[in-house]
């Protein structure tokens, strides 16, 4: 693992502010890993704040709700981050009154099979970017022993789990009491980088009180580094246990979910409101000052420039959905924050730097590899459309965490021909 320029600051030290009233909200039906949602509503219908707008379609998927009472404009292709172009339903609020969710004060009488059922009717996914429906990840075949809290952030600029930890402690910890109660694992760990120091000192408080519910409770401050925050690296860093190629963390008895995924199940089952709104970092040198907001799912970020939320010090030469290493460009304002959107990056100078220039053999992609692939052999291979080459070097097994990028110092498009390869090797 590498140790790269973290560039959290001042974000770590923002308090979240509040925009949940906007004009228009985009709602592609693609928000999560599976089959996209199927729209249940049709234009023209005035729909309540948190009323179901898209169901789940098959056992991989998810719903969609309205993050606020709303007419439907219409359902039709919109700017999405990953597909560039998805269905969405477009619908123009009508009220800034917002919806009183009221919390229960016990859910003690709640057995597992209910609250898989309120976490699945929320329409909760990881919130860490995958978004992986949180209903099938709680419901794995295997018996977990082990529950890993992923408090890391590792990827540069972002601060929104950091602030959720900070500023939502305790509906975090009630979260990971609710999956606890659901899978029973033997001991929980809770993971986070020695860069979030106030979150630290919540958490020893935390352990040592031993307030919440929860079995075998350990604190793990792990050093700051890229990618500390991916799945099997977690594993690996904290319980020294290999997950093997095309497997996965329950494998090995694990099962790791996001603070942000632990807090919308907080909401979901004590508040009984779904998955509608999150918090998200705008950070980058071209922005006058970064800020961290919360914001409805389906704000698009053209709405935070016009009603001067954001402003810009300088034209941007490259947007970013997500973080410098894991995230994709954007081609406009006109994008919305979905599910899984942890932040946004505005930068004024291009983050690639020189043109692309041969290999060199220097073996760097190699060395600094995560999951210990040849970088160089399947960007090799992908250019040549040699799929099957490509697929016997690993290239499924690619986290894409853009490390053999950041090291190449031929500025070679390595992430870029492994993703192609990715999508070209038949499943």
């Amino acid at each position: 693992m590498l140790k790269i320029e973290e560039h959290k600051e001042p974000q770590h030290n923002l308090p979240c502010e509040n925009f949940i009233n906007p004009k228009r909200l985009y709602l592609p039906l693609s928000q999560h890993t599976g089959k996209p949602s199927l729209v249940c509503i049709k234009p023209q219908d005035i729909v309540e704040q948190g009323q179901v707008i898209a169901t789940e379609d098959g056992y991989i998927s998810s719903r969609l709700h309205s993050p606020k009472k709303a007419k439907i404009i219409g359902i039709d292709d919109w700017y999405h981050p990953v597909l560039k172009r998805a269905k969405c339903i477009i619908a123009e609020p009508i009220e800034e009154e917002e919806r009183k969710f009221t919390p229960k004060s016990k859910i003690d009488n709640l057995d597992k099979e209910t609250l898989l059922k309120i976490i699945k009717d929320s329409g909760i996914v990881g919130m860490g970017g995958a978004a992986f429906p949180s209903h099938v990840k709680l419901n794995p075949p295997k018996k977990i022993e082990t529950l890993i809290v992923n408090g890391c952030e590792c990827e540069p600029y972002l601060a929104s789990d950091y602030r959720l930890m900070v500023e939502n402690f305790d509906a975090i910890f009630r979260g990971i009491e609710i999956v606890c109660k659901i899978i029973e694992p033997k001991n929980v760990v809770f993971s986070v980088e020695e860069n979030k120091q106030e979150a630290i000192k919540k958490l020893h408080l935390a352990v040592s009180l031993k307030k919440y519910n929860l079995p075998n409770l350990s604190l793990a401050i792990l050093k700051t580094a890229y990618p500390q925050g991916g799945e099997k690296q977690l594993i690996y860093s904290l319980l020294k246990r290999e997950v093997p190629s095309g497997r996965l963390p329950l494998d090995v008895g694990c099962l790791v979910h996001n603070v942000g995924t632990f807090f919308a199940i907080y909401e979901a089952v004590y508040l009984d409101k779904p998955l509608i709104e999150r918090v998200v970092t705008f950070a980058g040198d071209a922005l006058v000052s970064p800020k961290n907001i919360r914001l409805k799912i389906g704000t698009i970020l053209r709405e935070l420039f016009d009603k001067k939320i954001l402003e810009f010090k300088t034209a941007p030469l490259k947007i970013i959905c997500g973080g410098p290493m894991m995230g994709i460009a954007l081609d406009s304002l006109d994008y919305p924050i979905l599910k899984g959107t942890g932040g946004f990056l505005f930068l004024s100078k291009d983050v690639l730097l020189g043109t692309e220039r041969p290999c060199i053999r220097c073996g760097a992609c190699v060395r600094e590899c995560p999951v210990s692939l040849m970088p160089t052999l399947i960007d090799l291979t992908s250019r040549r459309e040699l799929w099957k080459e490509s697929a016997l070097y690993g290239a499924t097994d690619c986290i894409e965490c853009g490390v053999c990028n950041y090291v190449c110092p031929t500025n070679r498009m390595l992430l870029q021909s492994i993703k192609r390869a990715k999508l070209e090797i038949p499943r």
